[in-house]
């Protein structure tokens, strides 16, 4: 029977010293055996465990990039870089080590699921869904998915497919703390979503009657005084959809146009760009929206007018 390596030792050793939470000891041990062998794969990615378990990020990122430029073809390294590189908040660089992951392994729930964070924080909420989708159809019982997909469909405000979601996540899990308060949370909030549908068993406050009755009193006008207010009414109302549609083309097309141009101008300073005339007409759109705001504003007042008992 063969004699076990040294470097076999460390690691062993090391493995259970993770095991029990001793990261540092770990850390130690095997920073020991890469200096005297710097390419031993397997202290590298447990000196880069150790390392995230103890929250030291950075050295943990170095760690799993350090693996993968040794042995780009090992799926696991791209997968442990891209949930550190999560965690440090660098999602787009963490999107990119996990697409090379699933390069490498298509099947890879891990690195859908890595993915489905990184998108998420990026407020890609669609392609996070289809991730975390992908992660529990290739592994059903990974609850932390199932939760992560509900809490996007909380904040999408779906929240029977987010319940779907909690009781998926309790069906693997029955013990989860964090699948019952999510499930808890969701069903409070569909309740309260139906009591302010619902149209039934409100009474009205007494104070809401008297103002509703004060809106709808009748008003009792002259023929003359009905003729000129209706006229007023539809004057203002012709003015106010005119000026609202001139408002929308510039806000979304004119106005956005203009400060293209002058971050160009700004970005391209070395060009000599002269962006007098750029701030200039940016300067006659903004009191152009404000003449218009101006409008509508006096528009609302004779609408209220009208409105004013006689």
């Amino acid at each position: 029977m063969s004699k076990e390596s040294q470097a076999t030792r460390t690691i062993r050793t090391s493995r259970e010293l993770i095991r029990g939470q001793k990261y540092a000891e770990a850390c130690e041990e095997l920073q020991k055996l890469l200096e005297v062998d710097p390419n031993e794969e397997d202290a590298i990615e447990l000196l880069g465990m150790a390392n995230f378990l103890r929250q030291q990020m950075e050295p943990a990122r170095d760690c799993f990039e350090r693996l993968t430029q040794l042995n780009p073809s090992y799926t696991k390294g791209w997968v442990n870089l891209g949930a550190v590189l999560n965690r440090m908040g660098e999602h787009k660089k963490a999107i990119d080590a996990l697409r090379r992951a699933l390069q490498r392994d298509r099947k890879c729930a891990e690195a859908y699921y890595n993915m489905g964070i990184a998108q998420r924080c990026l407020q890609m909420n669609t392609m996070a869904i289809s991730a975390y989708k992908e992660a529990i159809k290739l592994s059903p019982d990974m609850v932390d998915a199932h939760i992560n997909l509900g809490n996007i469909y909380m904040e999408m405000k779906n929240i029977g497919l987010a319940m779907q979601c909690f009781q998926a996540a309790l069906r693997h899990n029955p013990q989860s703390d964090k699948a019952k308060k999510c499930l808890e949370n969701a069903q409070k909030s569909q309740k309260i979503s139906r009591k302010e549908a619902s149209p039934f068993g409100r009474l009205v406050d007494v104070s809401d009657l008297a103002r509703q009755e004060n809106l709808v009193h009748s008003r009792d006008l002259a023929p003359e005084t009905r003729i000129a207010e209706r006229e007023t009414v539809q004057k203002q109302t012709k003015l106010v959809r005119t000026c609202a549609r001139d408002m929308i083309t510039q806000l979304n097309e004119t106005l956005p146009q203009k400060l293209h141009r002058l971050k160009i101008s700004i970005l391209h300073v070395e060009e000599r760009i002269d962006a007098t005339e750029l701030l200039q007409k940016l300067d006659e759109s903004i009191t152009q929206l404000q003449r218009q705001q101006l409008v509508l504003k006096s528009a609302q007042e004779k609408f209220e007018q009208c409105m004013q008992p006689k």
